[in-house]
């Protein structure tokens, strides 16, 4: 639980460093239940990066803009908001 916390406050704190002198595009962040990985919005689509950091990996690609990502209790599945039709 200490780590979730400590994660959520660096990633707050690297955003908004950060916004002062770019665009504001990675939004909604959320944790795995296990504390493994993040999802996160950037410019429309679902992202997820490891907490340790690494490479992200794109889960959402196309014209829709989707947001809020959440996880799953068991982790395994990622439900989000999108303007589809």
């Amino acid at each position: 639980m200490k780590k979730q916390f400590f994660t959520t406050a660096l990633l707050t704190a690297v955003i908004s460093a950060s916004a002062a002198n770019a665009p504001l595009w990675l939004r909604n962040t959320a944790i795995s239940p296990d504390g493994q990985t993040i999802a996160f919005t950037y410019k429309g689509n679902i992202f997820t990066v490891p907490t340790k950091g690494g490479n992200a990996s794109q889960l959402t690609t196309g014209k829709n803009y989707n947001s809020a990502p959440i996880w799953s209790p068991d982790g395994k599945q990622i439900a989000f908001a999108s303007d589809r039709l």
